[in-house]
């Protein structure tokens, strides 16, 4: 049997609502982006944007700050490149079931219910 030593504030994140919600959130942004056929490359200037993804984007970064927050608020000894460095593989996970296109953007209708 192979014990993995997870430093204390990991054991607090795994359990945490937060952190369910934060992944979720990344989740649904990341699959609109496949609705509007982004690619990786359109994520550093979209090609546009919908109210649906500037909500989930401002979301996100809240309750990213309000989970380093709440970590923190439980004493836990953590700076923030470290909390950066626990979503990473998380993070990227959610990308590789959810890739993007690869440059192939065509907007069509998709979206437009936003802009009504």
């Amino acid at each position: 049997m192979v014990f993995i030593h997870m430093k204390p504030y990991e054991n607090f994140l795994n359990e945490s609502l937060g952190l369910k919600e934060l992944v979720e959130m990344y989740l649904k942004l990341r699959q609109h982006f496949q609705e509007l056929g982004f690619s990786e490359e359109d994520l550093v200037n979209p090609p546009t944007y919908t109210k649906l993804m500037m909500s989930l984007f401002h979301k996100f970064g809240a309750t990213q700050t309000a989970l380093f927050q709440q970590v923190k608020d439980y004493g836990f000894s953590i700076d923030w490149n470290e909390f950066i460095n626990y979503m990473k593989p998380i993070l990227t996970k959610i990308d590789e079931i959810t890739p993007l296109s690869h440059g192939n953007y065509k907007r069509g209708n998709q979206g437009d219910e936003d802009f009504e």
